[in-house]
């Protein structure tokens, strides 16, 4: 177990914010998670657990201890002629994942390429792209809780999926270190190819034998078109949720707004409206103040161009909320976990 005071978080979020943890513990192993309890009594202090960073903003310095899940490895657990269970531990890069089952012929999980992240954070958040949820393939999740050291092995059902949330990110919020992630893929081609953007791009590409492959490269296309690089401008990917609202509240701004944009959910009670189009009809698509914007290509997207702190994005966030809120009527809902701070 790797342990270390006043340790600098830049590197490890992706806004490339500045910040410091009081103390930060990196975790390579299922014996570090157990050496927890002798080394450090993390009852006593804040705790956050990071992964890759990639949905995680830092306002201020951290004065407790920094959770680092880094195990790594990847096995298939059983195989069939159609589907396959594999298991991958929290650490591994989520896209290293997907192309690790694309190369083995195992589909589920295409739609989900070049999501940033890490396979332990992917529950966390119930990482979603282009129709699919994590929860459509989830079969298990490893963990240990932190309050006793014990190993627990969740069944997806039990772990409270919704849009972009679950149990671990609300009321099991810090109690459990998620160790490893169990999906049920299949080899069967079938394919989630509902979505225009998608078929657009496999038309460009000139594809035309679907392929686990082919519907990647596509994503990967279209999100490389779309989103910044973070090693190259700091960003989280999408900052705020998609809100969900009701049928008559969605009638009430197709009313006023033709063109506006919205999805389908399995409740057919609600809508969910497209964040990026509220922002951009609000006029902040493209809009820098300072350090710190909003990208040009995706109006979903907050950026740092260099130099820009946790408290610099969330004032932007907020101008964003508050303006959406007053045109709109409508509460935007950050997705990002805000650390030290949260947008009004």
């Amino acid at each position: 177990m790797y342990c270390l005071n006043d340790y600098p978080l830049q590197s490890l979020n992706s806004f490339k914010v500045p910040a410091y943890a009081a103390h930060y513990i990196r975790l390579t192993s299922l014996k570090d998670i157990e050496d927890l309890y002798t080394a450090v009594d993390i009852r006593k202090r804040p705790l956050y657990i990071l992964g890759g960073g990639s949905n995680t903003l830092f306002v201020k310095n951290f004065p407790g201890y920094i959770l680092h899940v880094q195990l790594s490895g990847i096995e298939i657990i059983e195989e069939t002629h159609h589907k396959v269970l594999i298991k991958a531990a929290a650490g591994v890069p989520w896209h290293t994942l997907v192309v690790f089952c694309i190369n083995k012929g195992y589909g589920g999980i295409e739609n989900l390429s070049l999501i940033p992240g890490t396979v332990g954070g992917a529950p966390i958040q119930n990482i979603g792209a282009y129709g699919i949820e994590l929860k459509d393939v989830l079969d298990t999740v490893e963990a240990i809780a932190l309050s006793t050291g014990q190993k627990i092995v969740f069944k997806s059902s039990a772990c409270g999926f919704g849009y972009r949330t679950s149990f671990f990110k609300t009321k099991w919020k810090n109690q459990y270190v998620i160790t490893h992630v169990t999906l049920a893929l299949h080899k069967e081609k079938v394919f989630s190819i509902e979505y225009e953007t998608i078929q657009a791009m496999l038309e460009k590409m000139k594809i035309k034998q679907l392929s686990f492959k082919a519907i990647s490269d596509a994503i990967i296309a279209i999100r490389k078109q779309k989103l910044p690089d973070p090693t190259i401008l700091g960003n989280s990917g999408s900052f705020f949720q998609n809100p969900l609202v009701s049928i008559a509240h969605y009638q009430w701004l197709k009313e006023q707004y033709p063109s506006i944009i919205a999805f389908k959910t399995e409740d057919k009670e609600q809508i969910k409206i497209s964040a990026a189009w509220l922002i951009e009809a609000a006029g902040f698509k493209g809009l820098r103040k300072g350090k710190v914007g909003v990208h040009r290509a995706h109006a979903l997207v907050l950026v740092n161009y260099g130099g820009a702190t946790g408290k610099d994005i969330i004032s932007l966030a907020h101008q964003i909320k508050q303006k959406v809120n007053i045109q709109f009527n409508t509460t935007l809902i950050p997705e990002v976990n805000i650390i030290g701070g949260v947008v009004q």
